[in-house]
C-alpha cells in the first residue's frame, strides 16, 4: 500500500502498520460513538516526525487523526473518515519537574502513572481529576476540559503553554512559548494566544506535542471527612458553605453507585451500605504550620455543620483507615485490574456537563426517569459531582453501567444516551465538551459560535484534514 510506504519511509517500518488486528484497535474505544477504522496508524517519536506526517498528509488531503493513548471514553480519538491515525504515545518523555514555578512540561503521551510518579519524587503533584486511568494521557485529559477534584479557581485551566502541529506542518506555540528567548515558557498569558481554543477541539485545530501543566506540591497532612445525605439536593447549601469559606483541597460529591465502585470489595453489597450521596472533602496543608491550618479549617467545618445540622465523620461503612486511605487514592491515578466504571458491568455510558449545583437533583431526576424508561434500575446510575471555581458552578457526570457483550443491553443504552442527552440539553445542561452526538445538540443551537468556529478551522486548517468529521466541521 502506497500510503503505508511513504509513512514507513518517514517513520521507519516498524512505526507504521495496516494490520487489520492492528487497526482493529483504533477503531473504537470506551465511548458508544459508531466504531470506523483507520486506513494506517502512524507511531511518530518526536515533534519532527509529527510534522512530516501532516504535512505528508496535507499535501495529499488525507486525513489525520491524532491519539495520544490508547485509552478514550468519549470517541475523540475514533476516525470518522479513515485515513491516518497518529499515535503520540511514543512521545512519553517528562521533559521538566518545576516545583518553583508548579509546573511539568510534558510530551503528549505521557501517561498520569508516569507524571505522578515522577513528579512525587519533587514533592509535587498534578492536579488531577476523579481518578483518572493509569495509561490515560495527561494533555488529552487536560485538553478535554476533565474536571480537577481541587475546586480552587487558580488550578481551572490546566494547560499553561503548548508547541502545537498545525495541518501545514508548522509549528505553533501558545502562551509564552511562542517566545523562544523566555526564560521557562511556562506562562498562558501575554500578548499571544492561548490554550483555550485547543481545548475540546479534539486535535481538529492542531495537534499538541508537549505541554506545560500545573502542578501543586503534596501536602505534608490531611484530614479527611465524609459526609452522608439522603438526597442530592440536601447537599447543595454544605458544599456553597464549605468552599465560600475555602476549607479544604478535594472536595466533591458522589453517589453510592460510584463510591461502592472506587472503595473496593463487593459492590453490591458495600452499596447497601453507603449513604445516597457522599460529600469528601479532604483538608490539608502544606509545611508551614500545617496543624494551626488543619484545625482552623476544622473549626470552620464544624460551624456549617453545626448551623445546617449535618454529620460529618473520618470512615464509612466500617472502612478501615479510609481517613488516610482517600488522599493518597485521589493524587494517584486508578491502580486496580478494571478501571473502577468498569467494576460493576464492564462499561459506563457516561452524560457530563456543567450547571450550577442548586439544579442537580433536577437533572438527577430526570436522568434516572430515562434510564428507568429505558429498562435500567436507579443503582445503575453512578453520580459525580465537582464543584467547580469555589462552587459557583458545578461539572455533573451521570454514567449508566451496562453489560457491553449484552448487543439488546448495548442498544438500551445508546437509546438512554441520546434521550437524556436531549433532555438535559433541552433544559440548559451546558456541554462544554460537545463530542459524539452532543456536537448535533450544541452546535445546531449556537448559529453565531458555529459561523465562527468554521472561520477559524479554516484559518488554521484549509483542506479539513485533522479529525474530519468531529465538532461542527
Amino acid at each position: 500500500m502506497a500510503l503505508k510506504d511513504d509513512l514507513a519511509a518517514i517513520l521507519g517500518a516498524d512505526y507504521v502498520s495496516d494490520d487489520p488486528e492492528t487497526l482493529a484497535k483504533y477503531a473504537s474505544d470506551w465511548s458508544l460513538v459508531q466504531p470506523r477504522r483507520p486506513d494506517v496508524v502512524a507511531r511518530p517519536g518526536k515533534t519532527e516526525e509529527v510534522q512530516a506526517v501532516v504535512k505528508y498528509a496535507n499535501d495529499r488531503s488525507i486525513p489525520v487523526t491524532p491519539r495520544s493513548s490508547g485509552i478514550g471514553y468519549y470517541g475523540g480519538g475514533i476516525p470518522s473518515q479513515g485515513g491516518v491515525v497518529v499515535d503520540l504515545s511514543r512521545m512519553n518523555k517528562i521533559l521538566q519537574i518545576d516545583p518553583r514555578n508548579k509546573k511539568v512540561k510534558i510530551e503528549a503521551g505521557v501517561t498520569w502513572a508516569q507524571v505522578q510518579a515522577e513528579a512525587a519524587r519533587s514533592g509535587m503533584m498534578v492536579c488531577s481529576p476523579l481518578l483518572p486511568h493509569s495509561s490515560k494521557s495527561v494533555v488529552t485529559s487536560a485538553l478535554e476540559r476533565e474536571p480537577i477534584l481541587i475546586p480552587k479557581t487558580e488550578y481551572s485551566d490546566q494547560i499553561l503553554s503548548q508547541e502545537l502541529v498545525l495541518a501545514s506542518g508548522e509549528l505553533f506555540w501558545t502562551g509564552t512559548a511562542l517566545g523562544k528567548a523566555m526564560k521557562d515558557q511556562c506562562f498562558p498569558d501575554a500578548f499571544v494566544p492561548g490554550a483555550r481554543l485547543w481545548a475540546g477541539a479534539q486535535g481538529t485545530l492542531g495537534i499538541t506535542t508537549w505541554a506545560n501543566i500545573k502542578a501543586e506540591f503534596l501536602p505534608v497532612k490531611d484530614k479527611t471527612f465524609f459526609i452522608a445525605f439522603d438526597r442530592s439536593s440536601d447537599m447543595v447549601e454544605a458544599l456553597y458553605r464549605i468552599e465560600r469559606r475555602m476549607i479544604g483541597y478535594e472536595c466533591f460529591a458522589l453517589s453510592r453507585t460510584n463510591l461502592a465502585a472506587i472503595l473496593g470489595g463487593d459492590i453490591d453489597k458495600l452499596k447497601d451500605k453507603l449513604p445516597n450521596w457522599t460529600v469528601i472533602l479532604v483538608v490539608s496543608s502544606l509545611d508551614y504550620l500545617p496543624d494551626e491550618k488543619i484545625a482552623y479549617e476544622e473549626e470552620a467545618l464544624a460551624e456549617i455543620a453545626k448551623t445546617l445540622k449535618f454529620k460529618t465523620a473520618h470512615t464509612l461503612a466500617g472502612v478501615a483507615g479510609l481517613d488516610a486511605k482517600v488522599p493518597a487514592m485521589l493524587r494517584k491515578p486508578w491502580t486496580g485490574e478494571t478501571y473502577w466504571k468498569h467494576r460493576q458491568t464492564g462499561a459506563s455510558a457516561d452524560i457530563f456537563f456543567h450547571t450550577t449545583l442548586d439544579r442537580v437533583a433536577e437533572f438527577e431526576e430526570t436522568v434516572i426517569k430515562q434510564a428507568l424508561a429505558s429498562g435500567f434500575e436507579a443503582c445503575d446510575i453512578g453520580g459525580y459531582l465537582q464543584p467547580l471555581d469555589r462552587a459557583r458552578a458545578g461539572f455533573v457526570q451521570f454514567g449508566l453501567r451496562y453489560h457491553p457483550v449484552d448487543k439488546a443491553e448495548v442498544t438500551r443504552a445508546k437509546e438512554f444516551h441520546r434521550q437524556a442527552s436531549e433532555t438535559v440539553a433541552k433544559m440548559g445542561g451546558f456541554f462544554t465538551t460537545p463530542y459524539g452526538q452532543w456536537a448535533d445538540l450544541v452546535f445546531s443551537h449556537t448559529a453565531g459560535y458555529t459561523s465562527t468556529l468554521k472561520i477559524v478551522k479554516d484559518a488554521y486548517d484549509p483542506k479539513h484534514i485533522l479529525n474530519p468529521g468531529k465538532l461542527c466541521f
